[in-house]
């Protein structure tokens, strides 16, 4: 029997949906974590999804690698997942198993970031009654993790290498990620000027350099501080404070 697949004008449409009403309501397949760690010298890795809601849910999963808009179809990411597609009763879970098929593809002197996919069906309204049914795709970082990396990933923030920077629109932190690990801001400031952090800049590739404007005020001296926080393996926050000059 062939796997089933949503076509692919139905899965945009419910991709579309889904960051529609991402607002007016809540998903309820929740992703345990709030990212994936995939150990190069693994065999596989898995992922538990629990079903908060009242009803049995279908749930499409897929990883792809930066498109947001890909589908199961189209992804390109060498990795397999299973079940791809799952019914999920009211209160009970699924764990998802993810392996690589393609380690040869992937650099082996940094981390490469996909995202995992899961995306959430309603049963169909009973008796033909008319009914909203809201399909919802939640997605969150995965993290390839070559094993030869030497690096302490815990360490990892106390390298980025930060300088500040004076513009007509004010102070702005400058950063170089020197390590081979993403590394995702949650919170960056010097003094009492905090940088301006959003979904688009907060994460630093390796090798990336940024510039983050800083709001707030700050009266520049002969040294200061710098204060932070990345996300951490477990998805809790793990600070820093390095000393920055001007």
């Amino acid at each position: 029997m062939r796997p089933f697949k949503f076509p692919r004008l139905l899965l945009s449409g419910l991709i579309l949906l889904s960051s529609l009403f991402i607002a007016q309501a809540h998903a309820a397949i929740v992703i345990n974590g709030t990212r994936v760690i995939y150990p190069s010298d693994q065999k596989e890795v898995s992922v538990k999804l629990d079903n908060t809601g009242k009803v049995p849910l279908l749930v499409q999963s897929w990883i792809d690698g930066s498109d947001k808009h890909s589908g199961p179809d189209t992804s390109t990411a060498p990795f397999v997942l299973t079940p791809p597609i799952a019914r999920v009763n009211a209160g009970q879970g699924q764990t998802l198993r993810v392996r690589l098929t393609g380690q040869q593809m992937l650099p082996q002197d940094k981390e490469s970031l996909f995202w995992l996919n899961v995306l959430e069906v309603p049963p169909s309204a009973e008796d033909g009654q008319n009914k909203l049914s809201i399909a919802f795709r939640s997605r969150i970082k995965l993290f390839y993790r070559p094993a030869g990396l030497k690096e302490d990933v815990a360490q990892a923030a106390h390298k980025i290498q930060w300088r500040l920077k004076s513009s007509a629109g004010g102070w702005a932190l400058e950063g170089v990620n020197t390590t081979p690990y993403f590394l995702t801001l949650n919170s960056l400031k010097v003094g009492d000027a905090s940088a301006e952090l959003n979904l688009a800049n907060s994460m630093f590739a390796p090798g990336e350099r940024k510039t983050l404007p800083l709001k707030g005020s700050y009266s520049p001296s002969g040294s200061s501080r710098i204060e932070g926080g990345v996300i951490n393996d477990f998805g809790g926050t793990s600070k820093f404070e390095l000393p920055i000059s001007l």
